[in-house]
């Protein structure tokens, strides 16, 4: 589905709170199944001693390939990671479909496209035990908790969302 301009514009605020002390999200994952969305999130994480319990990941940091430590990182943390095709500006109805079921098995989602779209899926889809941490670029990273009220509007957001993107999973 082909995220509205208007979405876009309300994404560039963070959805949760933007979160500046490392220690406290290190004792935020003691709790909670954290999903991580962004490779330098997942870096980040993985370099406080916090491994995600889902990472989603695309090879890229600002569109640009990270270097081969950062891959060879994400690479020994996360093994093989299930494959999925998210068009830039997008996001993949297979992701949206798929995400309840990522959230609960864990492990990796490498995206062919781009992933930062990917977070409204698996916020939308998070139970009271999961946190979905991004990254707001030149910022922090943002902590989003289960919140019912951003779960409906995220879901709202999708339901304008012009159908039909191709996104699937890559064997």
């Amino acid at each position: 589905m082909k995220i509205p301009e208007n979405v876009k514009a309300r994404l560039k605020k963070p959805l949760g709170s933007l979160e500046y002390d490392f220690r406290a999200i290190k004792r935020l994952s003691r709790g909670h199944r954290i999903t991580a969305v962004g490779d330098i999130c997942t870096i980040s994480l993985l370099a406080l001693g916090v491994k995600p319990h889902l990472a989603v990941f695309d090879y890229k940091f600002m569109r640009k390939k990270l270097d081969s430590g950062m891959v060879n990182m994400l690479k020994v943390h996360y093994g093989r990671a299930r494959r999925y095709r998210n068009p830039a500006g997008t996001l993949s109805d297979k992701v949206v479909a798929d995400a309840e079921r990522l959230l609960k098995e864990g492990g990796a989602v490498l995206i062919d496209g781009e992933e930062d779209m990917t977070a409204l899926a698996f916020i939308a889809a998070g139970g009271k035990k999961d946190v979905i941490i991004y990254g707001q670029p030149h910022k922090g990273m943002v902590i989003v908790r289960y919140d019912t009220k951003l779960k409906k509007r995220i879901r709202g957001w999708l339901a304008t969302a012009a159908p039909g993107t191709l996104g699937k999973e890559i064997e």
